[in-house]
């Protein structure tokens, strides 16, 4: 306690908080443990009566048979001992109240002093992959930051209904399981039995409600469902066994059974918690950062409120969870061996689709090896980078007739909605899903930039009236018009909750809630009504290519891991960051033969620095294998056997031959060049010209 408060005081943070922290996270840790083993002993004692009421069937007329206790009176006792223990911690964390008055000081304390550390990460000369460095006093802090979340983490899970135990027979309906998400695994970080808390960050249904998208639905879940991970179970694998389990405990508490003793608003509390995190977001973020298995653990309820993480621990999470749902499949013996495809350049869409849409999910998971026909390049990665850039672009090939650029000109697709003159097009969107699940999963990036709706619909975000505004912005007008003034000034007082739909050049009424076009449209519902008339304008015709290829999406990448993150950030994971920045690439690039102060290295960056956007494209394209940077820039570019940076080796054998690259190691032969103007000349004709295709090696 001394050193710590020493420490402390060397950092200018209150002794208080540092001495006290370990002690606080020892004591918030053994209240969570004890709430557990609550729930714990209240399955044991509910099993055993479903047990002993299942036996009595077989019992003698003289046996005694215990009484048998309804499924309402175990869900009352259990729901009564388990609001009792998370009163109790509520009452224990907002006696510690100081000291979390004295956390948010040292962290007022700390900002400074981590933004400076994130600069001077962020300039380094070498980059590197590591997190900025903490800060003394951060340390010191982390027990009490982890305590205050997992004091507040446990409340909230003794304020929600506890779903049925899978392992628990039921009286009348033996061998039934409780139904819920995959991917969540049973509640890191406090153990088997206690809820994750990856919601998205779609809206509660209460929000929904008061912005009227409660009806709002996406064709590729169905009815925009709540929050909360128990909810959101949708549609998993059913077919797929090596699919993740279901395994979950806990359900969201319904309004009217909340508890008043449970007070989100005191000072250990969810809500001040997140108030919290909200103000000293750079410093959860920072802890975050050092140490990702906080999201497991003590910090899971930040992912009840994702938007207050930031992209780059949000990766790391979903990166995370990929790597142990590839762990679990090893250990379930469901990973296959190699799956091989030689494909035809000139086909390239094609022939991927002949040779991979019949594999299983748990087989295209696996090590993907390609081959191009006719070359004897040798896939260490680079081949499968090409693979994926031809691959995108094919599919959008306007003669594919799968997808068409957004009307909004902003260079985005999204389905084509005739795709139908193809009769096979409902499997081609569901194994393009696949392959850009495929791509996310094994840390690829693509070259699919699509419009934000497309990506609201992959994460179940219902569409809103503003989506529209891209699509048809004089339609826009008219429904901000509408809602700005009376329906009866405006003259529109004789719509109703429905639309017309053309199909096949005949007129259609489609009714945009149950018995729609029974249902007026009014000043207090017309909220509702332009938010289902925009989503079904940009919806309706291409239902069937959204929910296919979300399926396939979600058949790789399971919907809960990507939940927590935007329509932005879901763009960055699967397409990366578009700017290429050419100081990050200078400064994460290693020499083999050269010296930085070589003429030849100083020539290649002058030029380099001149070339236009889509030469330094087509230049990253000829050394990597794709023209996209990698979301942590060019510090995380990948190679054959893992992290590989930008490589520049001597080529011997005189200044006449071009330059060539080896996409697997990120690697760039550079000859001896003579002068300046003979290097810009051979390097753009290698670019320009020799950007695709691969030699031996």
């Amino acid at each position: 306690a001394a050193a710590a408060a020493a420490a402390a005081a060397a950092a200018k943070l209150p002794p208080s908080v540092a001495s006290s922290g370990s002690a606080i996270l020892r004591v918030s840790h053994v209240v969570a443990a004890l709430l557990k083993f609550d729930v714990d002993a209240a399955r044991r004692e509910e099993t055993e009566a479903a047990s002993n009421a299942l036996a009595a069937a077989g019992a003698g007329p003289d046996d005694v048979i215990p009484p048998p206790r309804s499924g309402a009176d175990v869900e009352a006792e259990r729901r009564r001992r388990r609001k009792s223990m998370g009163r109790a911690i509520q009452s224990f964390a907002d006696e510690l109240n100081p000291v979390w008055a004295a956390l948010g000081e040292a962290c007022t304390v700390l900002e400074p002093q981590i933004a400076a550390a994130a600069a001077v990460a962020a300039t380094s000369s070498r980059g590197g992959t590591a997190a900025p460095a903490l800060p003394a006093g951060a340390r010191q802090i982390q027990p009490v930051v982890e305590a205050y979340f997992a004091l507040a983490a446990a409340v909230n899970d003794a304020f929600k209904r506890i779903a049925p135990s899978p392992d628990a027979p039921s009286v009348g309906e033996p061998g039934r399981n409780a139904t819920t998400s995959p991917e969540q695994g049973g509640g890191v970080g406090s153990g088997e039995g206690m809820v994750t808390s990856n919601a998205a960050p779609s809206l509660d249904e209460d929000d929904r409600a008061a912005f009227g998208l409660s009806r709002v639905t996406s064709p590729a879940f169905g009815l925009a469902r709540s929050a909360t991970p128990a909810a959101r179970s949708g549609r998993a694998h059913p077919t797929d066994p090596s699919a993740p389990r279901p395994s979950a405990d806990l359900a969201p508490v319904a309004e009217e059974e909340a508890d008043a003793g449970a007070d989100k608003d005191g000072p250990g509390g969810v809500t001040s918690v997140w108030n919290f995190a909200n103000e000293h977001r750079s410093v959860v973020n920072a802890l975050v950062r050092s140490q990702p298995g906080l999201l497991d653990g003590s910090l899971r309820l930040m992912l009840e409120k994702p938007r207050l993480l930031d992209f780059d621990n949000k990766r790391s999470y979903i990166r995370g969870k990929l790597k142990r749902l590839a762990e679990r499949e090893q250990m379930r013996g469901s990973h296959h061996g190699p799956v091989r495809a030689q494909i035809n350049r000139k086909q390239v869409l094609t022939d991927s689709f002949m040779q991979l849409q019949h594999l299983k999910p748990a087989e295209l998971r696996g090590r993907l090896t390609i081959q191009f026909s006719g070359e004897e390049g040798i896939d260490a990665g680079g081949v499968s980078r090409e693979w994926y850039m031809l691959l995108a672009r094919d599919m959008f090939n306007p003669d594919k007739a799968l997808f068409e650029l957004s009307p909004s000109g902003d260079g985005a697709y999204q389905p084509f909605g005739n795709s139908g003159i193809n009769e096979t097009h409902l499997a081609y969107f569901k194994f393009i899903g696949r392959i850009i699940g495929k791509a996310v999963y094994d840390g690829y990036l693509v070259d699919a930039h699509f419009t934000r709706p497309f990506y609201k619909h992959m994460l179940n975000i219902p569409l809103n009236y503003d989506d529209m505004e891209a699509f048809d912005p004089d339609y826009h007008k008219s429904l901000v018009y509408m809602l700005e003034h009376p329906l009866e000034e405006s003259g529109l007082d004789y719509l109703t909750m429905s639309a017309t739909a053309d199909y096949f050049g005949m007129e259609t009424v489609v009714d945009l809630i149950p018995d729609g076009r029974d249902v007026s449209v009014n000043d207090d519902n017309k909220l509702e009504y332009v938010n289902l008339v925009a989503a079904h304008r940009m919806t309706n015709a291409i239902k069937e290519q959204i929910a296919a290829f979300t399926e396939g999406f979600n058949d790789i990448v399971p919907h809960e891991i990507i939940s927590i993150l935007n329509p932005s950030e879901l763009e960055l994971l699967i397409s990366g960051t578009p700017e290429i920045d050419i100081d990050d690439l200078k400064n994460n690039t290693e020499y083999t033969g050269y010296t930085t102060s070589a003429p030849q290295v100083r020539w290649f960056w002058e030029v380099v620095k001149d070339l236009s956007e889509e030469d330094r494209a087509r230049l990253l394209m000829f050394v990597t294998g794709t023209s996209k940077v990698p979301l942590d820039g060019f510090k995380a570019l990948q190679g054959i056997s893992g992290p590989q940076r930008f490589q520049i080796h001597k080529s011997y054998g005189g200044g006449q031959r071009l330059c060539s690259a080896h996409t697997c190691f990120n690697q760039l032969d550079l000859p001896e060049y003579n002068t300046k103007e003979e290097l810009k000349d051979r390097l753009l004709f290698a670019i320009r010209e020799g950007s695709e295709g691969f030699g031996f090696g």
